[in-house]
């Protein structure tokens, strides 16, 4: 056990177990431990739920069932994960008992729907408000033409409330992490993403897609705070499990591995997740994991490669890039066209696709920094349609608003560093000015 334990702690630690033990003893307990985890598993409830109200619907639920409900209900103390859907189950069962005059199980229900009914209702009426706060949190996160400040404390109230139902607090959390964001406020994150860390340890809010879910989280704001070996680690163990989410969460990891010089260990992530990518009903996903992957051809010395796999893709999934994520994409093609030196047709795309007026309506997201003028910008002067001076002048000016931030004032010196090479006057000198403190 002490073995599993380090070795799930350290993802990328390679096994290592004593071959002189029976081999049962370590069947048994993988056995043990799957046991132990189906057990606590809040998904695997929640499906066992949703089976049980179809069952009672359709007047075919089975006495082993019943009996199990009617054993959870009768021992019940704390709200738990899905509390709110087994309320509604037991709403659901206690008609299936009236109709039937079964008085003693129908009494049981009846029991708990009263003990629990304030419970219940300040549950949904918790779920509304979260719905509110959710909407004014997006349109920040996308637009960044709200204020969500009124929302955080009662967020923390919600999350930290431990008579609500766990989704709602759940629920609470996710919305915190996007306001945080919002406000660059990372370090308040940790503090709340270590007490969630404290409910998985206690076996609450469990499920393999929780679990994946909260690690991603983790390496996107260690990420943000430049802590890329925390960043890398929580990487690793978001994709551990494959899930719908399982393509996004390799997008990230790889963007960190990148960040890291390491696009061979990305090229290799990649390789192994492109049946998953294929078969991603979200074109959200797809598109970022073809971004990241042309990144990661270009970084291999392979840009040739990464504008041939970038013009096919967009050849099939056009509408989809500019409806949704054509930023990332063109960040990424760009970047492969100016290592193949095609500068023409960086600027040729720009007008075909009207990417200066996108980008103006882009500028005012959160998570906006100005990567794509850069590569026009410095396109426009290795065509001799701007001159050095006005190319400098572009850049630093287009820099400051991002200077005090200092996760894109790293992405900007790091950009700054990759396009180094290609007039080193211009960005030595950007650098001695921005970025060298």
């Amino acid at each position: 056990m002490r073995k599993i334990l380090k070795l799930s702690e350290n993802p990328g630690m390679l096994p290592e177990f004593n071959t002189a033990i029976d081999k049962r003893k370590y069947s048994r307990l993988k056995a043990w431990i799957t046991e132990q985890l189906a057990r606590i598993d809040v998904d695997k409830f929640y499906l066992w739920l949703s089976g049980l109200e179809k069952d009672i619907m359709t007047d075919s639920i089975s006495p082993t069932d019943e009996k199990e409900l009617i054993r959870l209900i009768s021992t019940y103390k704390d709200p738990g994960f899905y509390f709110l859907r087994l309320y509604e189950v037991v709403q659901s069962y206690r008609f299936y008992l009236l109709i039937r005059v079964r008085h003693e199980a129908g009494a049981q229900a009846a029991l708990f729907l009263d003990k629990y009914a304030e419970v219940y209702k300040r549950g949904r009426e918790t779920n509304q408000k979260l719905l509110q706060a959710t909407e004014d949190i997006i349109r920040q996160y996308s637009l960044s033409n709200t204020e969500t400040r009124q929302w955080e404390q009662w967020l923390i109230s919600v999350f930290k409330d431990s008579s609500l139902d766990g989704l709602s607090r759940y629920y609470a959390i996710i919305r915190l992490t996007f306001l945080y964001y919002n406000y660059k406020e990372y370090d308040r994150l940790i503090q709340l993403y270590q007490e969630l860390d404290g409910l998985f340890a206690k076996g609450q809010f469990y499920s393999p897609r929780i679990l994946v879910n909260y690690y991603s989280n983790r390496l996107l704001i260690h990420s943000r705070l430049n802590q890329m070996g925390l960043a890398e680690k929580y990487g690793y163990l978001s994709v551990k499990h494959k899930g719908t989410d399982y393509i996004h969460y390799v997008n990230t990891l790889c963007a960190v591995l990148l960040r890291q010089n390491k696009p061979k260990v990305a090229y290799k992530l990649m390789l192994e997740a492109f049946p998953d990518a294929r078969n991603a009903s979200s074109s959200h996903n797809r598109i970022g994991f073809a971004s990241y992957y042309i990144q990661t051809l270009t970084r291999l010395g392979k840009a040739a490669d990464a504008d041939s796999y970038a013009r096919s893709f967009m050849d099939n999934w056009q509408k989809q890039i500019l409806s949704h994520r054509w930023h990332l994409f063109f960040v990424s093609y760009f970047f492969a066209l100016i290592h193949l030196e095609k500068y023409r047709e960086i600027i040729a795309l720009v007008k075909k696709f009207q990417l200066l007026d996108k980008e103006t309506d882009y500028s005012q997201r959160a998570g906006y920094t100005p990567v794509l003028l850069w590569y026009y910008q410095l396109s426009l002067f290795i065509e001799c349609h701007i001159d050095k001076a006005a190319l400098y002048q572009f850049l630093y000016e287009s820099a400051l608003p991002y200077i005090n931030d200092n996760h894109k004032c790293r992405q900007l010196k790091e950009l700054c560093l990759d396009l180094q090479m290609f007039d080193n006057e211009v960005f030595s000198k950007l650098r001695q000015a921005l970025f060298l403190y």
